[in-house]
This record gives C-alpha cells, sequence and structure tokens, in this order.
C-alpha cells in the first residue's frame, strides 16, 4: 500500500511567511494612519490661525490697534505658552471674536530642547521702516513655525503651502515659518502707489 504523508494545514516556513505579511500590511497602515492624522491637525491649525487672522483685524477694526501680546520667545507671542499667560489671544475672546476656550492648537507644543514648535507666533511691529516700507502703519505677523507634515514637491523641494507668505523688502518671514500671514494696518493699493 502506498502512503503519503500529506498533513493539511501551514508548515513553520509558511506560518512565518503570513505572519509576516500580514504585520507588514497592518505597519504600512499604521503609518498611513498617522500620517493622515497629522495632516489633518496641520489643516485644523492652518484653519485656526485663518479664525485667529480675522478676529484680529475685526479687533483692529473696533479698536483701532492691534491686540497685544507677550514676548515669550524673541518678541513672540507663543499664543498658549501656558495657563498664566496673557497671550494675544486673550482680548480676542474677552471681545467676544472668538469662542471661549479656543482650542488654536491641536497639540500646541513648544520644547525648544528638541525643537518642536507648534505653537502660533503673532508679533506687532512698529512702522519705522526696518523690515518694511514707512507709510502703512503697524502690522503684525501670525504664523505656525512647525507643522507635522512637510509640503514637497515632486523635485523633493520644500513648497509653502497655499495662502502662506508674507515678505517685505528687509525681511521674508516665509523663510522663518511653515505657514505665515501678515496684515498691515493701511496698506498701499497699487492705485496709491502709481499716483506718487
Amino acid at each position: 500500500m502506498n502512503k503519503t504523508n500529506f498533513r493539511p494545514g501551514f508548515g513553520p516556513l509558511e506560518a512565518i511567511l503570513i505572519l509576516s505579511a500580514t504585520l507588514l500590511v497592518i505597519s504600512a497602515g499604521f503609518t498611513y494612519l498617522s500620517v493622515f492624522q497629522a495632516e489633518q491637525r496641520d489643516q485644523m491649525r492652518i484653519a485656526n490661525l485663518k479664525k485667529i487672522q480675522s478676529a484680529v483685524n475685526k479687533y483692529y477694526n473696533e479698536y483701532g490697534q492691534f491686540p497685544a501680546g507677550d514676548q515669550d520667545v524673541d518678541n513672540w507671542d507663543l499664543g498658549y505658552r501656558d495657563a498664566n499667560d496673557h497671550r494675544f489671544i486673550h482680548p480676542l475672546v474677552e471681545k467676544g471674536l472668538l469662542p471661549a476656550n479656543f482650542a488654536a492648537d491641536p497639540i500646541s507644543k513648544y520644547d525648544e530642547t528638541n525643537g518642536v514648535d507648534y505653537t502660533f507666533r503673532y508679533q506687532v511691529y512698529a512702522d519705522d521702516g526696518k523690515y518694511c516700507p514707512i507709510g502703512q502703519g503697524k502690522f503684525y505677523v501670525l504664523g505656525i513655525k512647525d507643522l507635522e507634515t512637510a509640503n514637497v514637491d515632486s523635485n523633493n523641494q520644500l513648497s509653502h503651502f497655499e495662502g502662506s507668505g508674507f515678505m517685505c523688502k528687509n525681511r521674508n518671514w516665509q523663510d522663518e515659518f511653515d505657514y505665515v500671514i501678515g496684515v498691515f494696518a493701511n496698506p498701499i493699493t497699487k492705485r496709491q502707489t502709481t499716483a506718487k
């Protein structure tokens, strides 16, 4: 009688290969999920920065000045350094221009030692000609120092997020921020420039 040694199931080698492939697929899924969540947090930061910008502009229109900020780091107000911070966001909430407990950043984090800075930075500049031409009034710069995701184009060059950018003759804040905007109190229009 001819007897075959046929056993149903997987041998040790097949089991290891199947387990490895399964772990690889699970790992790729977690990586994708992590990147997706970081992109979502960055989009939330940018949307919240635009809400802050709108509130700062309304504040200026109502009170004739930009809200003052602390000088947390290099004259920049970090927005959320700690609970006792008299940040520039406080008067915007106090005047009803932003909702109470406005959570501007999903994971506001500033760690100078490790170079982590997911905070909003805000600073008001004088109309002194140091960075921008005189005559446009005070201006503010509002930006996000670090976003979690890199915006890299097809040539592997860092590109700027849509809607980001602010520069004057003597300074380009886009070089310092992943996302930045700036607003003058009295911007010069093209008509005003050509009339001079």
